[in-house]
């Protein structure tokens, strides 16, 4: 993967055959920093590697904790997603309870 002309796909070294350890995780960070326009894709490269790798060996190499992941679309996108999904099952058992206060138990085929 380091010899190809596609240094865009450098985030997926993790999940490639072979890209599993640390010290190629290392490289592609490396990699990834010396280009301006590639710098970006460093919090993808972290997920993947998040794959292969435990998270604590995963900080170490990129050198940054959650907040920078925080920061991603992605993150802020999972986020608003996990907090709708929250809201909608909480709306749903506070139903659920005020109809099994009113009518008794609920047939488990409506829950």
């Amino acid at each position: 993967m380091f010899q190809q002309p596609f240094p865009s796909l450098l985030p997926f070294v993790p999940i490639l055959r072979g890209g599993g350890e640390a010290s190629v995780v290392q490289r592609a960070v490396q990699l990834l920093r010396a280009d301006a326009q590639l710098n970006q894709l460093e919090p993808l490269l972290a997920f993947f590697a998040s794959f292969v790798l435990d998270m604590p060996v995963v900080q170490e190499i990129m050198r940054w904790d959650m907040a920078i992941l925080r920061e991603s679309p992605w993150y802020q996108q999972i986020l608003t997603e996990g907090e709708e999904r929250g809201l909608q099952q909480g709306a749903r058992r506070q139903l659920i309870r005020v109809l099994q206060q009113r009518f008794g138990e609920i047939p488990t085929f409506l829950k």
